[in-house]
């Protein structure tokens, strides 16, 4: 492969990475205000560009040229499950979990999960989440609370809601590991039971999105697009001219 096509894929991908970056950042930031969302990272990694079948066989050594070439690929899309400021509501349905774990819903047949607190009751006494979807309890069913004055509403600090006395559910709180942000504030991952929490009634969490940091972040990106996409038309235009060069030769 020419050097030339070497240094036009190296600053495409390039440009496709910066590219990518800013949508993640662009979401982080448009979700600083979500309750529970927890902030996307994206990794980079260099891939040596490699000589073509028959040739040589790959060396890392910095004396071969080719290893002075790299592609910036993407890598993996990480969430960050650290948590965010516990806000004070007086709601006795809000509830914020400091710690490990995330809460479960019913979506479909399909259990998801949230670190969204803000419940509601539906118009049948159940447990939902903003969206609608039904709350779930330790062992996925939906959790029945009733039309009980909400003052009567008591969640103790392992998960567990009274009314009154009465002993109605405990939730289901589970650590996630492999998290994966699937949209509308909900996540996916391997659940197993969490253990290092407390369930906080009348809070709910804020996005763990530093404004400052995504900011930072973001005018990195742009220059770093925008020197990328120098770089490709500077080597076009040098390209160009070489051409030309050639022809009026």
């Amino acid at each position: 492969m020419a050097s030339d096509f070497q240094s036009l894929y190296v600053l495409a991908s390039g440009l496709f990475y910066q590219q990518r970056k800013l949508e993640v950042v662009s979401n982080n930031l448009a979700n600083l205000n979500t309750n529970g969302f927890k902030k996307v990272l994206l990794t980079a990694q260099a891939l040596p560009v490699k000589e073509p079948e028959g040739g040589k066989a790959f060396s890392p050594s910095p004396q071969r040229a080719e290893n002075n070439f790299v592609y910036p690929i993407m890598g993996k899309q990480k969430v960050d499950t650290s948590g965010g400021e516990l806000k004070k509501t007086g709601n006795p349905l809000d509830m914020a979990i400091n710690g490990d774990g995330f809460f479960a819903v019913k979506v479909g047949g399909k259990i998801l999960y949230t670190r969204d607190g803000h419940f509601l009751l539906d118009k049948n006494g159940y447990l939902v989440n903003q969206s609608g979807f039904p709350v779930v309890d330790e062992n996925g069913n939906k959790i029945l609370i009733g039309r009980s004055s909400l003052a009567e509403v008591r969640v103790t600090r392992d998960g567990v809601i009274f009314v009154r006395t009465r002993r109605v559910a405990k939730l289901k709180i589970v650590q996630l590991s492999g998290v994966k942000h699937i949209g509308n504030n909900l996540y996916i991952g391997e659940e197993k039971p969490a253990k290092n929490y407390e369930v906080v009634q009348g809070f709910v969490e804020g996005s763990n999105v530093n404004p400052v940091e995504e900011m930072v972040k973001m005018i990195e990106t742009v220059r770093a697009y925008e020197a990328f996409a120098n770089g490709m038309k500077a080597l076009d235009e040098n390209n160009s001219k070489l051409i030309n060069g050639v022809l009026k030769a």
